[in-house]
């Protein structure tokens, strides 16, 4: 068969065809000239140009005008699964490739052909007889005669799929660390992780199985390719020294390779299960903890008897590692987000978002509702008589038997102290079935409590508030409640009474404190106290925070929380706030002046102030005022105000340091926010909420949560400030875990400013 290019005579030598073909095809300027000879001659009587080319392992080929192939070397056709390159001979690459794909291949070549223009080291792929997809960096020039006519192709292709599969490897486990940072969803993170890994191997397939809280069981995490029948088997498999390779690996701790499930012991039970699936080997490895601990496990299936090779094996050592920051991450928010809503003591929801819960249950249902506020009777006296200990079981067994005496679509908080809240909702709020569910309260809660051969009991007092004929917003309900409650202590304790108008919710006590807050602050009974901020490895004052305090004329020395929540309510706070933030400045300026050495000192912001929009200005206001540098005062901002509106926090905190006023979240850990929330916020420091440093002695999970807070301050070039440190137990832990502030009662007291100036440094 006479091929596409003309018969231009004969060559005498080998040594001159090889000098004249590539002195002719030489790229020069793009172009690929032709010797004007007979192809199939010239292969015929000139076999050295055959092996020439079958030696190289890059693709090396030339196509006619119509983009059939001319020549081709054994690795072309080894590839396109053709027995010899011969056969090449004549064929399109829609003879041999997916549509799609032999469409994009002649229009390149189309193309290249048309223009004249070559085109030179491009990515493009083809699929392999075995499914496999292989990369190629493809150079291909348009071939002339002598004539200048264009009369094909030669193309040179060089394989890159190593290359390609390392650079898709690093993308891909670059987003993953990246999804782990923007705190997105375990399951979606876990899914591409397996993705990544099977796409890396061929005709493996990955699993991640988590294991339960209860130490014993395997769940579902992870399997995007195996089919998801089998996953739904094998879900919730008990792990145990025979249990195929995962339950197995997850049991002893360490890595289990199964090459056959068919005849391997571990699977004799478990084979049935995994071989219709056409699943024949498995390889599985433990996910570790930082501690040591079993997390889970990952594993490797084949369709065919076979053993991990090293680039298996490290892609096995890759997956879990990575594997392990995700489910770690993930359970340390989840826990801190438990921590934050759940008291520590008894387990139940704490007030934190009840309110808002409340009211999105009333808005929602619009069906009746009751609340119930309870307090335990004289539970000062128990705390008193037999200590702290006692008096945390007490609250413990309260808790237990009034949530035993509840139906599951009850619901019951600890509001604080001895102080429980319950809701009830359609019918169990009708005052018949309340009554009796009110009785059965009031009779478990008084059973004796048991303690070291002691046995003793306590009471509870109750007031209920019922929606809507008592009130329509958490606010009025919880309010009119309480009043309830209080009406019953008055009634005698041990029992309980329903709230009724003449209960105000605002008596003289409350009206009068209101109004006396207003004259306080131009009568200067509010204070001042400064409590130290320590460096924890040299002992030295590094910073303080300003803590108001009300010196009343009748009812003497009264802390923040006795008057804070009440100026919230009543739009007070703004006026208090202004007078906070004008004397912080005030003293510390004079501090400086008189040459003590400290940094900076911090004053608490409230949600409603930092919300006001003369807000930024007061604070301009008060630097310029006491002509304090701005660098020395920090703004401590709650990480719940943070998260509610994080848009204008963002605005806001933004221009607070552009002014240069350093900003702190204050009880970090307690607000639900996500690392690339907090990331998002102009900080300089985090406040560790003293909630977790007060469980460092005995809980192994609040020494973990206090450790990671600590280091997230570290990645993002944050100071760390551990709030109420009160033992040396914890200033040790803290010093151990690279804290480098802190404050609380065992490091020192808030003291008024002349108590505190003793202890200050002054400037060499």
């Amino acid at each position: 068969m006479r091929r596409a290019f003309p018969d231009c005579g004969r060559y005498e030598h080998a040594d001159t065809v090889i000098s004249d073909f590539i002195a002719r095809i030489q790229p020069a300027d793009g172009q690929v000239a032709v010797p004007e000879i007979t192809f199939d001659r010239m292969m015929l009587e000139e076999g050295w140009l055959r092996r020439t080319f079958d030696q190289v392992s890059d693709y090396l080929f030339i196509k006619d005008r119509q983009s059939r192939f001319v020549m081709a070397n054994r690795t072309v056709a080894a590839d396109m699964g053709i027995a010899s390159p011969d056969d090449l001979l004549g064929k399109s690459d829609f003879d041999l490739h997916p549509k799609a794909l032999a469409e994009r291949f002649h229009a390149d070549e189309q193309d290249i052909m048309r223009t004249g223009k070559p085109k030179i080291d491009y990515e493009e792929f083809v699929y392999l007889q075995d499914g496999r997809r292989r990369w190629l960096a493809s150079s291909k020039f348009p071939l002339r005669a002598a004539s200048g006519e264009i009369v094909g192709v030669f193309g040179i292709c060089r394989d890159i799929s190593v290359r390609r599969q390392a650079e898709d490897l690093v993308k891909g486990q670059s987003r993953i660390l990246e999804m782990i940072a923007a705190s997105a969803g375990l399951p979606d993170i876990l899914d591409n992780l397996v993705s990544l890994m099977e796409s890396q191997l061929f005709e493996v397939w990955g699993s991640i199985l988590l294991l339960d809280d209860d130490g014993v069981h395997l769940r579902h995490g992870a399997a995007p390719s195996l089919p998801r029948a089998y996953c739904e088997a094998i879900d919730g498999a008990e792990i145990g020294p025979a249990v195929g390779s995962c339950g197995t690996a997850a049991f002893f701790g360490k890595t289990v390779i199964v090459e056959d499930i068919a005849t391997d012991p571990l699977w004799a039970v478990y084979k049935e299960v995994a071989l219709p699936f056409g699943l024949r080997s498995c390889w599985s490895t433990p996910i570790f903890s930082r501690e040591g601990k079993v997390l889970g496990t990952f594993a490797m299936y084949t369709g065919h008897v076979a053993s991990p090779g090293e680039r298996e094996r490290s892609f096995i050592r890759d997956t879990t590692r990575i594997a392990a920051i995700a489910i770690e991450r993930y359970r340390s928010e989840a826990q801190i987000r438990y921590i934050a809503h759940h008291d520590s003591l008894t387990g139940l929801p704490n007030r934190r978002d009840f309110t808002f819960q409340l009211n999105r249950l009333i808005s929602s249902e619009g069906d009746r509702l009751a609340l119930i506020f309870l307090d335990i009777d004289r539970f000062k006296t128990v705390n008193d008589c037999f200590g702290h200990a006692v008096g945390d079981m007490v609250l413990k067994t309260v808790s237990e038997r009034i949530r035993d005496s509840l139906a599951p679509e009850d619901k019951v908080i600890r509001f604080g102290g001895d102080e429980f809240v319950i809701v009830l909702q359609g019918e169990r709020a009708e005052q018949s079935i309340l009554n009796a569910l009110l009785c059965e309260i009031s009779q478990v809660v008084a059973r004796p409590i048991h303690f070291e051969e002691q046995a003793f009991h306590v009471t509870c007092s109750m007031g209920i508030a019922r929606y809507p004929e008592d009130g329509v917003s958490s606010d009025d309900l919880l309010v009119r409640a309480d009043n309830a409650m209080y009406q019953a202590k008055e009634s005698g304790r041990d029992t309980f009474c329903y709230y009724e108008e003449s209960m105000s919710t605002d008596g003289p006590s409350r009206m009068r404190l209101l109004e006396d807050m207003r004259c306080g602050i131009e009568r200067n009974e509010f204070v001042l106290e400064y409590q130290p901020q320590l460096d924890l490895s040299s002992g030295r004052i590094c910073g303080v925070e300003a803590l108001v305090r009300w010196q009343h004329p009748d009812f003497g020395r009264m802390m923040p929380g006795q008057f804070i929540p009440l100026a919230e309510d009543a739009g007070s706070i703004k006026l208090l706030g202004r007078w906070v933030l004008n004397e912080a400045c005030r003293q510390i300026k004079a501090w400086l002046d008189a040459g003590y050495e400290i940094a900076a000192v911090g004053v608490n912001v409230s949600a409603r102030q930092f919300r006001d929009a003369s807000w930024i200005a007061d604070v301009l206001k008060a630097l310029e005022s006491s002509g304090l540098e701005p660098h020395h005062l920090e703004l401590e901002i709650t990480e719940s105000y943070l998260i509610q509106d994080k848009f204008y926090a963002v605005q806001v905190m933004e221009q607070l340091r552009e002014l240069g006023v350093g900003l702190a979240i204050d009880d970090f850990g307690t607000g639900y926010s996500s690392l690339s929330a907090i990331s998002e916020f102009p900080l300089n420091r985090l406040k560790i909420d003293q909630t977790f440093i007060e469980k460092t002695s005995f809980d192994d999970k609040a020494r973990g949560i206090a450790g990671a807070i600590v280091s997230l301050g570290q990645v993002l070039d944050l100071d760390v400030v551990a709030e109420g440190i009160e033992t040396a137990e914890q200033l040790d832990f803290l010093k151990a875990i690279g804290c480098a502030k802190g404050q609380g009662y065992f490091l020192g007291r808030p003291v008024p400013a002349a108590e505190l100036e003793a202890k200050l440094s002054v400037k060499a």
